[in-house]
């Protein structure tokens, strides 16, 4: 397997130009990992959706009941 960088340029904000050579063992490695991180974060961020939405809920609920509870109830006797 042929995999290798070549770092071309350096820019002076962090980010770098490079020169990627491989053969048709490291396209396939370089295309399994980056299926497999495309798949990892959209799991990742599924998860975080689903814990966000169980916070806001909650936070709901709470809100909620603290407006129900603070509030006085006047009831009028009819004469």
């Amino acid at each position: 397997m042929k995999l290798t960088v070549e770092i071309i340029k350096e820019n002076k904000d962090g980010s770098a130009v490079a020169k990627v050579d491989f053969d048709k063992e490291g396209l396939e490695l370089l295309v399994q990992e980056g299926m497999l991180a495309l798949i990892n974060q959209f799991i990742q961020q599924n998860k975080n959706a689903q814990e966000g939405m169980k916070m806001r809920k909650a936070l709901e609920k709470k809100a909620v009941a603290k407006k129900a509870g603070g509030a006085k109830r006047v009831v009028k006797k009819s004469k």
